[in-house]
């Protein structure tokens, strides 16, 4: 029998990378989409995308398919909430370049509709959806666009699970607090003193892979696992 494949996006650094070499740990053979190919697991397959772009997004798709015929796993994480040493957080909205607006919605939603959309018919019962967002705590101001593109991508994750109810598909969101990656670490040092590990996030991603229902959402703060249960 072959191995399951599951794709993440995100895969250069973070909570993707280390999700990847989960998977890789647990049986998988796993693609990694990032524009950095070189920092992804050597023992994945490296898929170089922008997905602030369209057309990057549909050669990523038409990629995957010709080097599987299987999707076992989507785990959609990229997000764009900094770019280089600029934190795009404490902002006005005004105040937000119109590419930043545009590339962080198709980061953080529209490309992952678009992958769903295109690898969906290579998903069998069984497979799983696992899309990321965050817990939003102290609400959207000072980084509106990231926050309307991670709530967009959870009211599509819950609509997506209503409509493959039946299908054996399980799609599933996950919403962590801050994580101390490394670019959350460079960045907000003190605050990634109490931040969960990447470690925790990516071993409870995969949990909810082999045991969450159809569904489910996960809070995550602190390297605990607040709430389990469905989106409202």
């Amino acid at each position: 029998m072959n191995k399951k494949f599951a794709f993440v996006t995100g895969a250069s650094t973070g909570i993707g990378k280390t999700l990847i070499s989960k998977l890789l740990e647990e049986g998988y053979n796993v693609g990694g989409g990032a524009r950095r190919t070189d920092l992804i697991n050597r023992r994945a397959v490296k898929f170089s995308c922008d997905l602030a772009d369209i057309d990057s997004v549909n050669n990523l798709i038409s990629e995957i398919k010709l080097k599987t015929d299987r999707i076992d796993v989507i785990a959609n994480i990229a997000g764009i909430w900094h770019q280089g040493d600029e934190v795009f957080a404490n902002k006005d909205f005004a105040s937000f370049s119109q590419k930043t607006i545009l590339d962080t919605y198709n980061v953080g939603f529209t490309a992952p509709a678009l992958l769903i959309h295109g690898l969906l018919p290579l998903m069998k019962p069984g497979s799983v959806i696992i899309n990321l967002s965050g817990t939003f705590e102290n609400g959207a101001r000072g980084w509106l666009p990231y926050f309307a593109s991670k709530r967009g991508l959870e009211d599509f994750t819950f609509g997506l699970a209503q409509e493959l109810e039946g299908c054996g598909i399980k799609v599933l969101g996950i919403s962590p607090s801050d994580t101390a990656t490394e670019e959350y670490i460079k960045l907000f040092p003190g605050d990634a003193v109490n931040g969960n590990s990447k470690e925790f996030v990516a071993e409870s991603m995969y949990k909810m892979i082999t045991e969450a229902e159809n569904g489910e959402f996960w809070t995550i703060k602190r390297n605990t696992v607040l709430k389990r249960g469905f989106h409202s």
